[in-house]
């Protein structure tokens, strides 16, 4: 459903772009300009180089930091789970008890806000209070042997290693294209069906075939760069499902 949409979209702007090239032959009288075709071709040619090279780059680059969140949010309730296994060997099932409930709380929170307000390019405050529980938790630990106090250390390395792998996921999670690059991307595109659209064509269906195939790979790719580039909304969203099955096996394996 989802691609079905952006293909349908694509479509629609292909049919206009068609549209705007029969009217612009029809009433420009294009086919009259041949002879200057060959010089438009090149300069079409080495445009169209450019901003092929630029875009690739774009799509790559969107396309990596989509699946670098997504590896830091599996991490991240990887060590949540992690985290909860280490305060088992305090011996402590009180303890216990609520390190299970202050991380279940934590990533509740997460999971009932799926990352809204990632996508508007917010911080969730209470999942910040949420997690600096859990810290209040390991702080407030009391142990008076050995063995507590190496479990102690392993706690803290843990939690250290949650938070920072959090702090990434935020950071990356609130990154957006520059504002030049993303100009560039809508401008370039514009110039680039711009300039196939006036083009003299002397078979005109030949013509529309083209710059309809060329305006969906473009509208296409464009849509793909958005949807990638803010992966909590869109056609492609990454969801807080980690953070579940973390939360199912806590609850399956340790009651």
């Amino acid at each position: 459903m989802r691609v079905k949409r952006m293909l349908v979209k694509s479509v629609i702007v292909s049919v206009i772009s068609m549209a705007a090239t029969f009217a612009v032959a029809s009433v420009l009288n294009t086919s009259a300009y041949m002879a200057d075709v060959g010089s438009l071709g090149a300069f079409v040619t080495a445009f169209g180089t450019l901003y092929g090279i630029i875009t690739a780059f774009i799509v790559v680059e969107v396309w990596s930091e989509f699946n670098k969140i997504s590896e830091l949010i599996d991490r991240e309730a990887i060590g949540l789970e992690r985290l909860f296994r280490l305060t088992l060997y305090f011996r402590d099932p009180k303890l216990t008890k609520r390190m299970k409930d202050a991380i279940a709380g934590y990533a509740n929170i997460i999971i009932k806000s799926k990352f809204k307000n990632l996508a508007q390019n917010e911080r969730n405050v209470e999942s910040g209070k949420a997690f600096r529980k859990i810290a209040a938790l390991i702080r407030d630990v009391k142990f008076d042997d050995d063995h507590d106090s190496i479990v102690f250390n392993s706690v803290v390395e843990q939690y250290g290693r949650v938070s920072e792998t959090r702090t990434e996921r935020l950071n990356k999670s609130l990154a957006r294209l520059p504002p030049f690059l993303d100009a560039f991307l809508y401008v370039s595109s514009f110039f680039m069906l711009l300039f196939f659209v006036i083009m003299p064509y002397t078979n005109i269906a030949y013509g529309l075939v083209m710059v309809g195939t060329l305006t969906f790979l473009i509208v296409t790719v464009i849509q793909l760069i958005r949807d990638l580039d803010n992966p909590f909304a869109g056609y492609w969203n990454i969801t807080p499902e980690p953070f579940e099955r973390a939360l199912k096996h806590i609850e399956q394996d340790y009651g």
